[in-house]
């Protein structure tokens, strides 16, 4: 069975149909984020009481995540939005199993904000000491509309394994079934340290799986908007050395009709508030994944691209688009 656009957005979001394009709304803009407690969530909010220093009035939808929230924007029932540079090229192209072969091409990137990193977790007694060893095992993901549910089944795929996915909801309830025996391993992309895996560390003794350098390299030729990262020693109770893993640029995206001075001043919010959301999310104090996305091909929205012209950023022409 094909589905259509608008086919794949009713039964993605359940939400009733637009009657054709709908023009810009009057503000307050809407702005997806995540579920209550996710780095996405806690960023957005920052985000929004960034801009309103710009004076702009933002309102919050509070989403499944990276999938959920380009979803919402196609749809105009979002104009502002996070996602990942991994989800982002997906949409465009119509890859993964959750385009069904779609293309979406109405949000534009904003600007970078932090890093997500693959962190798998799996309690020490079960003998689990790398991604080889997933293969055949439960593997507790969090919502079917983050980037770690899209993706870290392609991860395995790539790898040349497989494994029982079981999307519970949140970080949370996967840890909670990993911690009472019914889940083998959680694998979650997020900003790191995820603050729930933390929690659980610090009472129970976990393994932090990550990938050697041949596997790093087989998942970023296999998924566009992949790259290999490096968590460091002690970011995690009990962690005494560096783990390599792979993860993907989180991004702030708004509408492609968005107007110019809009895209520009809340760029500039929350550019110019950097050290305040880095207290918040504390990824965002990482280096600018800027290279990272124009490697993506994915598209700076114009007024995006002036405000991060204007800070030294070195947009180029080819990464603008209307």
């Amino acid at each position: 069975m094909s589905l259509s656009r608008r086919g794949l957005l009713g039964l993605a979001l359940a939400l009733p149909a637009a009657a054709g394009a709908a023009p810009m709304p009057q503000m307050p803009l809407i702005m997806a984020t995540g579920r209550a407690g996710t780095p996405y969530a806690r960023y957005g909010a920052a985000w929004g009481r960034a801009a309103q220093t710009a004076g702009l009035n933002i309102a919050f939808h509070a989403s499944d995540g990276a999938v959920a929230n380009i979803l919402l924007m196609e749809r105009n029932v979002a104009q502002l939005g996070l996602t990942t540079a991994m989800i982002g090229v997906a949409a465009r192209q119509g890859l993964g199993q959750w385009t069904a072969g779609v293309k979406f091409d109405a949000f534009r990137v904003l600007f970078p904000m932090f890093p997500s990193a693959l962190q798998i977790v799996s309690p020490r007694s079960t003998g689990i000491t790398s991604v080889a060893q997933l293969a055949g095992r439960r593997i507790g993901l969090s919502t079917p509309g983050d980037t770690g549910a899209a993706a870290v089944p392609s991860i395995l795929s790539a790898l040349g394994l497989s494994g029982h996915f079981i999307a519970t909801g949140t970080f949370q309830s996967s840890l909670q079934q990993m911690a009472a025996g019914q889940l083998d391993a959680c694998a979650f992309i997020s900003a790191p340290p995820l603050p729930a895996i933390t929690a659980v560390a610090a009472r129970q003794e976990l393994t932090l799986i990550g990938l050697t350098p041949a596997e790093i390299e087989r998942v970023e030729q296999a998924i566009p908007g992949m790259r290999g990262m490096v968590m460091p020693a002690g970011l995690f109770p009990g962690q005494r050395l560096p783990v390599a893993c792979i993860g993907t640029a989180n991004l702030a995206i708004g509408a492609a009709r968005l107007p110019d001075n809009v895209a520009r001043d809340i760029t500039l919010a929350a550019l110019h508030h950097r050290q305040t959301l880095a207290s918040i999310v504390p990824a965002v104090a990482a280096p600018s994944q800027l290279r990272q996305v124009l490697d993506t091909d994915l598209p700076f929205h114009p007024g995006a691209a002036a405000a991060l012209r204007s800070l030294g950023y070195n947009v180029p022409d080819r990464a603008i688009e209307r």
